[in-house]
């Protein structure tokens, strides 16, 4: 059984083993009587949860049905989510969730002011800090704040990351298959974004590849693997040794699904850089990856990764973690709080939850658990010269907009 009937979001009801909301029942299409039927009360532990989303990205806009009615049997809980586009449409929600820049109409301060007490504000976003301080109240603006956090950072008040690593019951025994002797090519990179206003993730491609061969996929490279020909693609890249995986931006427990696609799709070692070591050995597997940051040059990178690459017995250390458990990359409708999975985690929490710890502010956005966890990419001189990074230009960016 499927957590779904039917959901609107995506093409598969298949939520990946992400079974404890149970089974749920979503209804689209629903008429402004309905929505007028359904006034908050001043309390937030109900059955009943009005949830009014007032931004979204551009996918999410062409990939979402709003208004719909979900029922989570788990909780028995039932919930209208919508978008706000008016005042009345804050006013009267329970919860209140940002995930992208919201519409001009609105400003933090207006916002503020239609805010009633008893109502829940949540930050939700698969992106990172740096790329996404713009659903963030002014910095200067302290006393505008969030009640809870719905994001991949593992201090979150609700953490979905991108991916986790699921352990067996029972190490297995057995020889580790690592396809080394099918695996004919070196390390390739495959991104449509180069540069990045955090850090020259393009440049550093190019500079490796003065050392060691580096196959380049999409617009900064030279290479093209249609997304129509996904089968032909997956199948060339399963023939590498190693992925670049590079974040768009250096931020605590920013770690997305170029390093689960390496471990899951292309059994190949993930080379990157990003989150620091710590966040990256918190969620993957033991010794499955590359850290940029644990060489003292690029040149002492490409040369290891040579060296992993001739060594059949070195390469294969990288997957013991074979016999411990499976890692998993999570479905991209759990991650957001506004999907049919992620309003009954989120309606789950509140009614698990104290009226003290849900309405005590929690998250601060420019604190070490979200833009303040960004900076510059590692901590060796030679990677951090790639950064672009500005934190106080940045902030007065963010300023400038409100």
């Amino acid at each position: 059984m499927t957590p779904y009937n039917k959901t609107p979001l995506g093409k598969s009801s298949k939520y990946f083993g992400l079974k404890e909301i149970g089974h749920l029942r979503t209804v689209t299409n629903v008429s402004n009587s309905a929505v007028g039927r359904y006034l908050p009360k001043q309390t937030i532990q109900k059955s009943f949860y009005d949830i009014a989303v007032i931004s979204m990205t551009r996918y999410w806009y062409s990939h979402s049905t709003l208004p719909r009615e979900i029922h989570c049997n788990n909780t028995k809980t039932s919930i209208l989510i919508r978008r706000a586009t008016e005042e009345e449409d804050i006013k009267r929600a329970d919860i209140l969730i940002f995930a992208a820049n919201f519409p001009n109409v609105f400003n933090w301060t207006s916002l503020q002011l239609l805010r009633h007490s008893w109502q829940l504000w949540v930050h939700t976003t698969e992106e990172s800090p740096f790329t996404s301080l713009s659903i963030c109240p002014p910095h200067i603006d302290m006393n505008i704040h969030f009640n809870l956090s719905y994001t991949y950072h593992p201090e979150a008040d609700i953490s979905v990351p991108y991916g986790q690593f699921i352990p067996f019951r029972q190490k297995r025994v057995g020889d580790v298959t690592s396809n080394f002797n099918k695996k004919t090519k070196l390390i390739v990179w495959v991104s449509s974004h180069c540069s990045t206003p955090m850090w020259r993730r393009s440049d550093f491609a190019y500079d490796l590849s003065k050392y060691i061969p580096v196959d380049i996929y999409g617009s900064c490279g030279t290479l093209d693997c249609p997304l129509k020909e996904y089968k032909q693609c997956a199948k060339t890249f399963k023939s590498y040794k190693f992925y670049l995986a590079m974040e768009n931006s250096c931020c605590g427990g920013y770690i997305t699904e170029k390093f689960w696609d390496a471990l899951t799709h292309l059994e190949a070692i993930p080379v990157v850089v990003g989150a620091p070591r710590k966040d990256y050995e918190r969620l993957a597997p033991n010794n499955s990856f590359i850290h940029a940051d644990d060489f003292g040059s690029l040149k002492e990178l490409a040369e290891y990764i040579l060296e992993v690459s001739s060594k059949k017995e070195l390469y294969d250390s990288y997957f013991q973690w074979k016999r411990l458990g499976k890692p998993q990359k999570n479905p991209v409708e759990s991650r957001i709080a506004f999907s049919d999975y992620g309003v009954c985690k989120l309606t789950e929490f509140v009614k698990s939850s104290s009226a003290d710890s849900l309405y005590v502010p929690s998250f601060d956005p420019y604190g070490p658990h979200w833009f303040g966890g960004c900076n510059k990419c590692g901590d060796k001189g030679w990677l951090r010269n790639y950064s672009k990074f500005d934190f106080d230009l940045k902030l007065k960016q963010q300023v400038a907009r409100m």
